[in-house]
């Protein structure tokens, strides 16, 4: 289990000894981070301008041994500007290098200024080679580089200085059974248990869909050869990917396997004004919908595994070869294929906090149940507390999710998609992001980019 949390006095040998494992910092550049930590907990700020510290734990108060520190970040508000902030330091344990530790701390960073209003994120790094990590990580989670100071630290060792946007939190509310209110809607009645489509909604609540949406046009853009005008949500969901395309006024199919999901999507999109836009259709991932050919297709959240034999993947295939118009692109957002590994992520537990609503969601792929074939069980728990008053939280509904899945390597990919001519393997990316191939140090995800010919 991975937790976090702010900076406490028993923190500092905690983090002096993770810098002492980072090969890349000189003597340098950890006392200049641990002066951060010592002037935070000698002088705590009062003025809102001071080090804000993000840690993250392995393990949980009570268990077995005490919590191994995996990583922490430091922040703040830049003095004299109205909303920007400093990304001052952020170090991970070399052990955890790809297990999403980075990306967890920079995730609740970006929350917590979302809820302050938003702003500008500018973080500074070096050129030379042991900083080579840091800059593919920033350009990994979508930072941009804003300038470069050539010889600023040394000669060939330039100042980078690299950005990003954070918008404003938008209020939300966790839906209940029966409806799905807008955005800005007051928040659902704690005593209001949440379906099991509602629920699994607010669960992935976090997605970020319109980047992902621009994510999906920059593929159609780079690796295709046809205007986006009309595009498919294989295993749609709630849809949220459709309504985020509905806004740029494309038009949306979306196709899924539960009925109750389907009614479920159709509501919540007419509530949201999106309704006319998407037409759904009742089919699974290996099943053809009843929808027109569109120009892009996309099967979002892993979503694929679930088909769960070769077999079963080249049906998939041929079918959205079927329903993609020449030059159109299929896109496949898949489990990164090191998942099923000790050193891959393959738990993960989150928390949306929606009113008066907690909802707790935790991941898990059993690689200890693995198959030679790269067969795996997974399960998917999520639960929806209400807490009042200070008071003990009060579960109001939960569901279970257990499914056995196929994850293949890169090379199995391969194998299926030479099956299906109609479509070629153009590109495979390791992050929502155009110019993150697979092989990149930070990659993630296993994303395919399949062009109809």
């Amino acid at each position: 289990m991975i937790t976090q949390r702010g900076l406490r006095a028993e923190d500092r040998p905690l983090i002096a000894a993770l810098l002492e494992s980072v090969p890349a910092f000189t003597d340098d550049e950890r006392a200049v981070a641990l002066e951060l930590v010592d002037v935070t907990l000698g002088q705590p700020s009062t003025d809102g301008y001071g080090y804000r510290f993000v840690l993250s734990f392995q393990g949980a108060p009570g268990g077995d041994g005490a919590p191994r520190l995996l990583g922490y970040l430091c922040y703040g508000r830049t003095p004299m500007t109205q909303s920007t902030y400093d990304l001052y330091w952020i170090a991970t344990s070399p052990d955890f290098s790809r297990s999403g530790v980075a990306r967890g701390l920079v995730a609740t960073m970006e929350s917590e200024i979302a809820r302050e209003g938003g702003g500008l994120v500018r973080v500074e790094t070096g050129s030379r080679e042991g900083h080579g990590a840091a800059v593919r990580f920033y350009d990994a989670v979508q930072f941009t580089r804003a300038a470069v100071l050539a010889d600023f630290y040394a000669p060939g060792d330039d100042l980078m200085i690299y950005t990003k946007r954070v918008a404003p939190a938008r209020a939300s509310a966790a839906p209940s059974a029966g409806e799905a209110p807008a955005r800005g809607e007051a928040p659902a009645r704690s005593d209001t248990p949440p379906g099991e489509p509602a629920l699994y909604d607010a669960a992935f609540g976090y997605r970020d869909y319109a980047a992902e949406r621009d994510f999906l046009l920059a593929c159609a853009r780079r690796f295709g050869g046809r205007p986006v005008q009309r595009v498919l949500s294989w295993a749609c969901g709630p849809a949220r990917h459709l309504e985020a395309f509905a806004e740029l006024g494309v038009g949306c199919a979306g196709a899924d396997g539960s009925a109750a999901m389907i009614a479920f999507a159709e509501r919540a999109a007419g509530a949201r004004g999106a309704g006319a836009c998407i037409r759904f259709s009742c089919a699974e991932l290996d099943e053809r919908p009843d929808v027109a050919p569109v120009d892009l297709s996309f099967v979002p959240l892993s979503a694929i595994h679930q088909l769960a034999t070769p077999a079963a993947l080249e049906r998939h295939l041929r079918l959205a070869a079927s329903l993609l118009l020449p030059g159109g692109v299929h896109v496949i957002e898949a489990t990164h294929p090191a998942d099923l590994t000790p050193s891959g992520v393959n738990r993960t537990e989150w928390t949306e906090l929606r009113g008066e609503q907690s909802i707790d969601a935790r991941f898990r792929i059993h690689i200890e149940r693995s198959t030679p074939d790269r067969v795996v069980p997974v399960t998917l728990e999520v639960v929806c507390s209400a807490r009042r008053n200070g008071g003990a939280p009060r579960e109001l509904s939960s569901i279970r999710q257990e499914a056995t899945w196929y994850v293949p390597d890169l090379a199995g990919w391969r194998r299926v998609a030479e099956r299906v001519p109609e479509l070629s393997l153009v590109a495979t990316l390791g992050d929502f992001n155009v110019d993150v191939p697979f092989e990149h140090a930070a990659a993630w995800r296993l994303i395919l980019v399949l062009k109809r010919l």
